[in-house]
């Protein structure tokens, strides 16, 4: 407007105010106001009907969409429901229900709180995951988990344990100047494994790639398990992968991955474990971390000071010297090895300081040796160092004749005994003659092989005794005795030719054995002669105590200080807090006993029902005892009888009846454990052990290891499947070895001339461990299981070949025996309980519980200080230790195990190599859901700067 209006207003305005006052011009605008209004407000409610009308009909420039939404706003808000029914089962939905519950509230309300009051928003994202929990149970449903369960995932475990195996060994070849980590080591190797198409390296060492793969990932799962119209939907996916990967993956990821949250679940897993003070000493003798050793020092010494504080006198006066005399041998231990490791002293085993020394070793001889597993793959090795190698086998290839000649000549009399019929006479006559022309091939095979001139292995031996033992092979009738004469001059060569076990008496490999065995006093800790005094052996005559009959027999075991035990009664806690002299516990106890499994055992022609008993011994102290032992029939019948003989009044009890026929079939096998549990738990209760106080010892000598006779029976077994499993000998480097396979394949296959650089042994370990499975371990679950464990973790593929064949047959034999046919439906038992409703939902619980106790947000936990994670290793490591059984050491060895476990703990305690083998797992369950999914899982790890590089290197050529 110009300036002449506004001067011309002000003008007015002033003289209105000059000559009617400030209240009449007030009154006077008020009053054109309110008139005004009055009339627009009358024409409105007089033209109202019309306007509207006039609305309806009348389209503006807007989109469709608003109009929309419009009208949706328009309609009444409806209460907001959803289905609480998820996967079919209420225990898993009410816990599920929970979780979602927690993650909205904590993660979805805080930030939507500030931009809206309105509801359906944190309802729509309940609804949408709950659809994918849905979708994600009927998948889980309709997949086949028992192959992934029992054979993906123990392939993944021990192709992981074998990277890491071969990235140290690795590191080991390199220069002391070398730049390269176990973990770049490791991904290398894992992208040699994947064919350049796979590694994980970006995300385990980079956080901001590693959620830009779990967002990745879990868009994949939404892909296969949200509706259409949802994964669509942008933002609700987006905010439903934010909600999974931030609440429930990273989190997850990271407590898994955390070496010392894996180090609690191992003492948690062994809480029942007793561990001994045997066990725990190996641990510090055979730690290569000083602040272990400190920790453990620290807590030790404050264990000392609160002692010698209550060594006041009194009645425990000597049991409080005792156990301060088994601290200061403990803490003067420690000391060493403290000192050890600050020097950059080498803390394995140095066997050749002990055959410097020449002290008393334990002489073992020939036929312990020949008759051990581990011993006898010891004295192979060293026999090849020496050429004298073919004595051995040809001594080993005799045992495995003469096996399964035993076992077919006893086969061929049984069976002529059914019929007696004449076309059945003639056609076992016919096949007869072809078992016993095949022994005869057989035998003429070994003897071409080792004793004829032709010969590239040719063993020496009297001419006399080889040209009687060839007339016997092509005059006699097939005796499994043919070669006992020449058998006896090779065993008297080995004996006292001072090549051979004079000669392995005298090397480190003879040290080591004794180690592996348990009969080296003091271990490896050759250092400790100054605290422990002279190391002290036992001679030949301490051989009394050993069971010649079974390569798996108890050796003596020897206490590490002979004055001062050492026991660790609280090592959950991570911390030998409790540090007393070893007692033998004592006093009222109960005693409970389970038969746990039944099979069939053979021995001497002879199949009889095995049952196998869980004994378990609770004093009144709370200490506890469990073991295992083997019983048949017969032995549960004379226990039997021995209780009716001394009290009739308890002939009452049920006990199942003989029969004459079908006491090996399955059914009766099954039925007679049902009634044996019953007796047994019946004998076993407290009120009838209390009123029959001689019935106590009877049960306590069934139940006994070493006091029963039965006992014995079984090592006899034992021994006889060892016999059995001799035919297993195969042809090893530089010669050519005949092998008999007669107890397995009757014969079929008789000494086939094979060389040991076959393209299946000589398969590169680039390869995945289930890539190396040849058909003959892949007819049994559980046997593919054992194979792939024992082979990685205890590194026999490495060692030695033909102790890896030996244990392949024994264990195959010791699991049929004992199992039969029955092995996959046990495991199928097994993963069904695992999987069961009530399990889920306890994992689901914990999970919670893990997450929000009591309902509230977990807060961060306060760190725990490096000492106490120290001490929670050291105790990790002894439980780990011994969770292993007896049976595991003497068939491998204690060094063997003790290296094998150590490896496992080791790999365990390195953070970013336990979150690769998540992130394996999960793409595993993730591909085992999902049939089509695995290619885009492998394009996750195209931004892997490994597979880059392999790309780019690739294009170059």
């Amino acid at each position: 407007m110009p300036p002449a209006f506004y001067s011309w207003l002000f003008l007015v305005s002033g003289l209105c105010f000059a000559t009617f006052g400030l209240s009449f011009c007030l009154v006077a605008f008020l009053s054109s106001l309110f008139f005004f209004l009055g009339v627009v407000v009358q024409m409105y409610l007089r033209q109202k009907a019309g306007y509207e009308e006039y609305v309806k009909h009348e389209r503006f420039a807007f989109q469709s969409y608003v109009y929309e939404a419009v009208e949706k706003m328009k309609k009444d808000k409806q209460e907001l429901k959803h289905d609480k029914r998820l996967t079919g089962s209420y225990v898993i939905d009410e816990q599920l229900q929970d979780i979602i519950s927690f993650i909205i509230r904590d993660y979805v309300y805080p930030w939507y709180d500030q931009l809206s009051d309105n509801e359906e928003v944190p309802h729509e994202i309940r609804v949408a995951v709950q659809n994918v929990i849905v979708a994600f149970a009927n998948r889980m449903k309709e997949a086949d988990w028992i192959p992934f369960l029992t054979t993906q995932i123990v392939d993944d475990a021990a192709s992981h344990l074998r990277l890491y195996r071969q990235a140290r060994s690795r590191l080991k070849s390199l220069p002391a100047n070398s730049k390269m980590t176990l973990e770049d080591a490791f991904f290398d190797l894992e992208l040699a494994m994947e064919n350049n198409t796979v590694c994980r390296d970006h995300v385990c060492n980079n956080p901001s790639l590693q959620r830009c793969y779990l967002e990745q990932l879990t868009d994949i799962v939404l892909f296969y398990l949200s509706p259409e119209v949802e994964f669509h939907c942008l933002a609700l996916r987006y905010i439903t992968r934010e909600l999974i990967v931030n609440s429930v993956l990273i989190p997850l990821i990271n407590k898994l991955s955390d070496p010392d949250y894996i180090n609690q679940m191992i003492i948690w897993l062994c809480k029942d474990l007793t561990i001994t003070s045997e066990v725990f000493l190996t641990v510090l003798k055979v730690a290569d971390n000083v602040d272990e050793l400190l920790a453990t020092k620290d807590v030790l010494n404050k264990e000392i000071a609160t002692l010698r504080s209550r060594d006041a006198g009194g009645c425990s006066e000597h049991m409080v010297k005792q156990q301060l005399s088994s601290l200061n041998y403990l803490g003067k231990l420690l000391d060493t090895q403290i000192a050890r490791l600050q020097s950059g002293g080498d803390t394995g085993p140095d066997y050749s300081r002990l055959l410097l020394g020449s002290p008393k070793l334990f002489q073992l001889p020939l036929d312990v040796i020949l008759k051990n597993n581990i011993a006898l793959n010891y004295f192979l090795d060293y026999m090849r160092t020496v050429g004298q190698q073919a004595y051995l086998f040809f001594y080993l290839n005799i045992e495995g004749w003469k096996a399964s000649t035993e076992q077919q000549m006893m086969d061929m009399s049984q069976n002529s005994s059914f019929d007696n019929s004449e076309a059945l006479l003639a056609e076992q006559y016919s096949a007869a003659k072809q078992v016993l022309e095949r022994i005869r091939e057989a035998a003429y095979s070994i003897f071409e092989e080792y004793l004829t001139d032709q010969s590239s292995c040719r063993i020496q031996i009297d001419e006399m005794v080889s040209k009687r033992l060839l007339n016997k092979i092509k005059m006699e009738r097939p005796n499994e005795n043919w070669f006992d004469e020449a058998q006896a001059c090779i065993i008297d060569k080995m004996q006292n030719d001072e090549l051979c076990l004079l000669g392995f008496r005298s090397s480190p490999g003879y040290i080591k054995l004794l180690s592996e065995l348990d009969l080296l006093r003091g271990g490896f800790d050759l250092s400790l002669s100054s605290l422990t005094g002279e190391i002290e052996v036992e001679d030949a005559t301490s051989l009394d105590r050993i069971s010649l009959n079974s390569d798996t027999a108890s050796l003596p075991e020897f206490i590490i200080c002979p004055n001062n035990s050492v026991d660790v009664d609280n090592a959950s806690g991570g911390s030998p807090n409790n540090l007393t002299s070893e007692i033998k516990p004592s006093g009222p106890f109960t005693i409970y006993a389970e038969i746990i499994e039944t099979g069939l055992m053979h021995e001497k022609g002879k199949t009889f029902g095995v049952y196998a008993v869980s004994v378990s011994k609770k004093y009144e102290s709370g200490h506890r005892e469990s073991w295992h032992i083997y019983r048949r029939y017969s032995d549960f019948y004379e226990l039997h009888q021995k209780i009716k003989d001394k009290y009739p009044e308890l002939s009452k009890l049920s006990f199942p009846g003989k029969k004459t026929f079908g006491n090996i079939e399955r059914k009766t096998l099954e039925r007679r454990m049902i009634h044996l549990n019953n007796y047994m738990r019946s004998l076993c209760e407290p009120g009838l052990l209390a009123s029959k106080p001689g019935l106590l010892p009877i049960l306590m000598c069934f139940l006994s290891r070493t006091e029963y006779s039965a006992t014995q029976n079984f090592s006899r077994t034992l021994d006889s499947l060892f016999r059995m499993s001799m035919q297993a000998v195969r042809t090893v480097p530089d010669s050519v070895l005949s092998s008999v396979d007669g107890m397995v394949d009757n014969l079929s296959r008789v000494l086939q001339v094979r060389t040991a650089a076959s393209s299946k042994d000589a398969r590169p370990e680039t390869l995945k461990v289930s890539a190396s499975i040849d058909t003959e371990t892949a007819d049994n679950i559980p046997m593919r299981i054992l194979l792939l464990l024992m082979t990685e973790v205890f590194e026999l593929k490495a060692s030695s070949q033909w102790l890896r064949r030996r244990l392949v047959i024994l264990l195959r034999q010791i699991v049929r025996t004992m199992f039969g046919d029955i092995v996959n439906r046990r495991i199928l038992e097994y993963v069904g309980l695992l999987t069961s409703p009530d399990r889920v939902a306890s994992y689901l619980t914990s999970f919670k519980e893990a997450l929000w106790p009591h309902g509230m947000q977990v807060e961060p936990s306060m760190p725990r200080d490096p000492a106490t994670k120290m001490r929670t290793r050291v105790a990790a490591k002894a439980a780990l230790l011994s969770s292993l059984s007896d049976d595991i050491k003497h068939i491998l060895g204690s060094e063997t195990t003790l290296t094998g476990v150590l490896s496992v703990f080791n790999l365990l305690q390195i953070a970013r190599l336990n979150t690769r083998f998540c992130c394996v797992l999960l793409e595993g369950a993730i591909t085992n859901m999902f049939a089509g999914s695995s290619p885009a899982v492998v394009k996750l790890h195209v931004k892997s700067p490994r597979i880059e590089e392999a790309a780019a290197a690739a294009a170059n050529q």
